[in-house]
């Protein structure tokens, strides 16, 4: 019987990305306009990434099965960040907007 090595993971560096754009203390100039511009060019740039991770498995180019897997969660979870982040800030409008002066 033979085993394989385990081999190390990439990080998710879209999380870490992120801490880094949302520390206030380490950049002043931080608005908002430029986080939500820079998750929705990380969703798009996840989403173009998996469908070539999709593109080399299924012309057999990729062995490791679990590689696209990931990908494929990695690309769901900035999808997913990016949606309530924009649905977030369109419910903190209309809240704003229904407010009586």
């Amino acid at each position: 019987m033979s085993f394989v090595p385990v081999s190390k993971m990439e990080g998710i560096s879209s999380l870490e990305k992120t801490r880094g754009i949302v520390d206030t203390k380490k950049s002043q100039k931080v608005n908002f306009k430029n986080i939500l511009k820079d998750a929705i060019k990380e969703s798009d740039e996840s989403i173009k990434d998996t469908r070539e991770m999709d593109l080399k498995l299924a012309t057999g180019q990729i062995d490791n099965l679990h590689t696209a897997l990931i990908q494929a969660e990695q690309a769901a979870a900035t999808i997913e960040f990016t949606t309530q982040l924009t649905s977030k800030a369109v419910n903190a409008y209309n809240q704003i907007m229904g407010m009586q002066i």
